[in-house]
């Protein structure tokens, strides 16, 4: 009786710390979210010297290295990376800086043959995604392929797994000239769409139309453009995209007026740039067969 009672006194500060811990970092994140960076780093830093355990001290010390990193504080954060007691996270969060600061080559160079799938599944999908972004960046499409896709497995965040899918899209169709993986990959981005990630299910959208287009494949694209719903209002970069993808595809097949029309309306969205009008006004001339001054 005397052990269980004392069992039961163990378990139940070992729920009160978690449950203090966890308060404690909701509220140091929500200082994130309102824009307080150097107010959450002191209570993250504050929390890891406190923490009841490894896996308490290596989570805040990462989130107070997210912090010092948004701050411009690349030493520092990469210092609070390094002094994460728990290997695999020390060396995710360590992958996450030298990504976000343009330092591909020195990802590489220190994580290239690390193996990841001996890290904790908690810790791969970001080690997996950091490394294959990098692989992206230096134009190692192989690598950068197999390294995204396994990431893909580990990935719980919607949002996070709508960018990789994006960029596996691209890197099939840039680095590896493979349209028929590259639409695959954007067929997963469109997705998207239904669970909120609307920048990844349009842009795949605009992807995969123009591969459709270059295989002469317009009905296809056209019924693709069509998932996007065109009775919104347009705006800038989306919407001059979104008229001059049916203009380019309309001209394709070889219908003149209808893709003119498009390119008119694009040259109608608000807040289009003085090049995107340009660039509009070229096509339209091409397609009413006058010459086209070339600057």
């Amino acid at each position: 009786m005397k052990i269980i009672v004392a069992l039961g006194i163990v378990l139940s500060c070992c729920i009160t710390g978690w449950t203090d811990y966890l308060a404690d970092r909701r509220a140091a994140l929500a200082l994130v979210q309102a824009g307080k960076n150097d107010e959450a780093l002191t209570a993250f830093t504050n929390m890891a010297g406190s923490a009841a355990s490894e896996l308490q001290k290596s989570d805040s010390l990462e989130q107070a290295a997210g912090c010092a990193n948004r701050l411009k504080q690349y030493d520092r954060a990469l210092d609070l990376a390094k002094s994460i007691p728990l290997p695999a996270v020390s060396k995710k969060c360590r992958m996450s800086l030298l990504g976000e600061n343009r330092k591909y080559s020195e990802l590489i160079a220190e994580f290239k043959t690390e193996d990841i799938d001996e890290w904790p599944e908690s810790a791969r999908g970001g080690g997996y995604c950091s490394r294959g972004f990098a692989f992206v960046q230096l134009k190692d499409g192989p690598a950068a392929e197999t390294d995204l896709r396994k990431s893909l497995i580990y990935i719980r965040d919607g949002n996070l797994s709508g960018a990789v899918w994006l960029t596996l899209g691209n890197t099939c169709r840039d680095l590896l000239k493979d349209d028929q993986k590259a639409l695959a990959a954007y067929a997963e981005g469109i997705k998207m769409q239904d669970g909120g990630g609307y920048h990844v299910a349009k842009t795949s959208i605009f992807f995969s139309a123009d591969i459709l287009r270059k295989q002469g494949k317009y009905d296809e694209a056209l019924e693709l453009l069509g998932k996007i719903d065109y009775l919104q209002t347009w705006s800038g970069d989306w919407g001059v995209a979104f008229y001059s993808a049916y203009g380019e595809t309309l001209a394709s097949q070889g219908k003149k007026t209808e893709a003119i029309a498009k390119f008119n309306e694009a040259l109608g969205v608000k807040d289009a740039t003085a090049a995107q009008k340009t660039a509009c006004e070229k096509k339209i001339k091409e397609l009413q067969g006058k010459t086209v001054d070339v600057p």
